[in-house]
């Protein structure tokens, strides 16, 4: 296995992250990169097959056939980038610079090298490798859609999965649910000068801090609750407006904010505590309070002792020179839908993400080796 980790080609791996970065993806339409992409993965010895069940954001499934007849391992990766501007793709002291260079176009170049790697050794791999690569990831414009309609239409079979993204240094075995909201409170009447507004009006903007309040209170309950691996849920609001000018009486006020949920609970059950909140303020200040909550995923948890948890902290440990902890996370990936949909023991790990969803994007051109070398070793240990 040393000698097949060595020839792994940095170059190769910039060049393909390069490619892959400068061809458009934002979420909503990622013809252009999965076209890329799939001929990437063809001429790297995958049979492919192109799925489109949302109009614009094809679903990429390849295979490798590796001639034996052991376990089949999923590496999964999102072709959408998030809608930020950034400065072309460029290589600079060590790193990769772009939109999507860590989130996560890069993790997509790791795989296709591994597969390649693979091939050009010759060697009999026990088992086959699917790379699933997904368009509808990240919110608001996606929440994983097109991967949904794949596991709900296609019969995706595995051992394990892994999710190329969101642990670098430890062994996700959980992960916390997330849904956003959005809550909009309105009074009768038009906006009207504060002096001629009768006293008695229900005020959006007091009902809004009313609102906020209220779910403090509800997040020191919720921290008093240690979701194991991961720490505690919350809700968080991130962004709040009314009014229009500074002696304007506002009859609308509207918050948006986020609410991640531990693994055992429900998105209905989330849904429902939220209703139950807002209509008893709504009555409580005759207003009307709408509430428009939208899953983006489910949380998860794995077996700790499961054999791909094993196989991916001993790859960690081999590549890396470190002990991986076991832990939990609180932001989004896809790895749920493999869990809470195909019951596959789903693992997360890519490069360093520290800079994903920043002003400036990159990667680590030694990340991106790393991250290729541990996916060898991880098919390595868990497939032999």
């Amino acid at each position: 296995m040393s000698t097949l980790i060595e020839k792994v080609n940095v170059d190769r791996l910039v060049r393909d992250t390069l490619d892959l970065v400068n061809t458009p993806s934002i979420t909503g339409d990622t013809r252009e990169v999965s076209e890329l992409y799939m001929r990437m993965l063809q001429d790297a010895g995958c049979t492919v097959e192109r799925y489109e069940f949302i109009s614009n954001n094809p679903t990429l499934v390849a295979t490798y056939d590796g001639g034996g007849a052991g376990k089949t391992v999923i590496f999964n990766g999102h072709m959408d980038v998030i809608p930020l501007t950034h400065e072309p793709a460029f290589v600079k002291d060590g790193r990769v610079y772009g939109r999507g260079t860590c989130d996560m176009k890069g993790s997509l170049a790791c795989i296709a090298e591994v597969v390649r790697v693979v091939r050009d050794s010759g060697v009999t791999l026990p088992g086959k490798l699917v790379i699933i690569a997904n368009s509808l990831h990240e919110s608001p414009g996606g929440h994983g859609e097109d991967l949904m309609a794949l596991v709900e239409k296609i019969d995706i079979r595995a051992d394990a999965a892994v999710v190329m993204e969101g642990a670098t240094y430890e062994c996700s075995v959980a992960q916390l649910g997330s849904a956003t909201f959005e809550i909009a409170i309105e009074r009768d009447g038009e906006p009207s000068h504060q002096l001629h507004t009768p006293s008695d009006t229900p005020h959006p903007i007091t009902v809004a801090a009313e609102i906020i309040q209220k779910l403090n209170g509800l997040n020191a309950e919720l921290e008093k609750e240690y979701i194991e691996y991961i720490g505690s849920a919350s809700y968080f609001v991130g962004s709040i407006h009314s009014g229009q000018f500074y002696n304007q009486f506002p009859n609308k006020a509207e918050l948006v904010g986020v609410r991640r949920y531990a693994p055992h609970v429900t998105f209905a059950e989330v849904e429902s505590e939220m209703m139950d909140v807002l209509n008893r303020i709504a009555e409580r200040n005759r207003v009307r309070i709408g509430l428009d909550l939208k899953k983006v995923r489910d949380g998860y948890r794995i077996d700790p002792n499961d054999p791909a948890v094993a196989s991916l902290t001993r790859a960690i440990s081999k590549i890396r020179s470190i002990n991986p902890p076991l832990a939990g996370k609180k932001l989004v990936t896809d790895a749920s839908i493999f869990v809470n949909a195909l019951g596959i023991s789903t693992l997360c790990y890519g490069p360093d993400q520290r800079s994903a969803h920043g002003d400036v994007e990159f990667v680590e051109i030694s990340e991106l080796e790393l991250t290729a070398k541990v996916y060898l070793q991880f098919i390595h240990e868990f497939t032999s």
